[in-house]
Formats: C-alpha cells, structure tokens, sequence
C-alpha cells in the first residue's frame, strides 16, 4: 500500500577520498538524493547542482558521529527538505541499493508507526569496553589509545542502512547540533551506537524490518 505522506530522502554517507564513488552512486534512483562529505575548512553548504551536502567536520573515521550529527542539523533547517519525512542512512563503498529497494520504501506501513528502523540489529552487553577503534584512528584523534565503555543497549548496524523519521531527527538534533560539537566528538565514537544511545534515552527503541538493501554484512 502506497503512502504518498512519506517522503525520504536518501543520505550517502561518504568522504573526500571516495569522490571517484558519487556519479556512479546518484544514478542508482531518482529519488531524492544526498551524498554528504566533511571538511574542517569550509562552513556547510549544499551544492544542489551535484547533490553533495559539504558539512564543517573531520571527514575521518572517527568524524562520524558529528558528520551524521551535522547533516541531521542541516537536513532539518535547509529549506530543500522541509518535506522529508524520513532519511535512509547508506554507505558509499559497501552498500548496494537499486532504485526499485527506495521506491518500495513507502510500501512498509511500519515508517508510518516508528521512529527508528533498520535491518540488522546488534546488541552490546552492559559493561562491554570497546577498542575496535584502535589502529583505525589517527594520532591526533582523541579517541587514539583511549578505549570506549559501552552500557547495554540495541542499536541498527549503521553498515546495513538504518531509518529515521523527522521526530527522530528533531529528538538527535536536540541533545547535539553545530552549538555542541565538541561534546560529541569526545562522547562518541560510533555514529550507529549514539544514535539509538540518543533515541533510547527518549524511549524510541529500534524496529527491525528487511526492506532488501544489502550492507556490509
């Protein structure tokens, strides 16, 4: 069943170093369409011509979350997505996606009834301390020999695409924004596990559903 009330935008996650992707990666639906990438050195700006919203952060690994962080500010306060309903996390390298898997998107009546869905759903035992970071972030990141205590919790596998609704968004963008980048970068590591961390604390607990996308996984 169709629901013309969803409007999703689709966000590719991507870097600089991966530019050589992004042709190829907007022709795959003519749904609407972003690819976000970062750099310390420019303020935010949305290219429409090309689809590639540039964000003011680290464009590294450990830049994830305030990169994800700084695209849900400006995708809730640029003028061009004041209809978006819903966005699709999707990473540029490792996940496929055809035109046929968006369109469908609207077909699943659970966008209408939850805030927070995705297709693979890991879990981290309270107490777990992680340090899969190490040897993936540089020597002048905070994050460099530093490990990551981690309490309970469910999050989506962000390399398996994850949904939000514009509620979610709205909730995320309250408790971080372009006011607070600092916090984020020093509480976070991992974009997938602060986000569910973030919605849980608002009572918005993850919904898992296969809507046909294949991920890293």
């Amino acid at each position: 069943m169709y629901m013309s009330n969803i409007n999703i935008l689709v966000v590719i996650v991507s870097c600089i170093k991966n530019k050589h992707l992004w042709d190829q990666i907007k022709n795959r639906t003519n749904n609407k369409l972003i690819i976000i990438t970062g750099s310390d050195k420019y303020e935010n700006y949305y290219d429409r011509e090309y689809k590639v919203l540039h964000l003011k952060c680290s464009d590294l690994y450990d830049g994830l979350p305030e990169k994800i962080i700084c695209m849900i500010d400006q995708v809730l306060n640029i003028d061009d997505f004041k209809d978006i309903t819903h966005i699709i996390k999707i990473d540029d390298h490792d996940t496929y996606f055809t035109d046929e898997n968006i369109k469908n998107l609207v077909n699943y009546k659970e966008l209408e009834l939850f805030d927070y869905l995705g297709q693979r759903l890991n879990t981290i035992d309270e107490g777990y301390v992680s340090t899969y970071h190490n040897g993936k972030v540089h020597e002048q990141s905070y994050w460099y020999n530093r490990k990551l205590p981690m309490e309970y919790l469910q999050y989506f596998d962000g390399g398996c695409t994850y949904i939000l609704s514009r509620k979610a968004m709205e909730i995320i963008n309250k408790k971080y924004n372009l006011s607070n980048m600092n916090e984020v970068r020093e509480n976070n590591l991992y974009e997938d596990y602060m986000i569910a961390k973030i919605l849980n604390e608002n009572n918005i607990k993850p919904h898992k559903i296969d809507y046909g996308i294949r991920g890293d996984k």
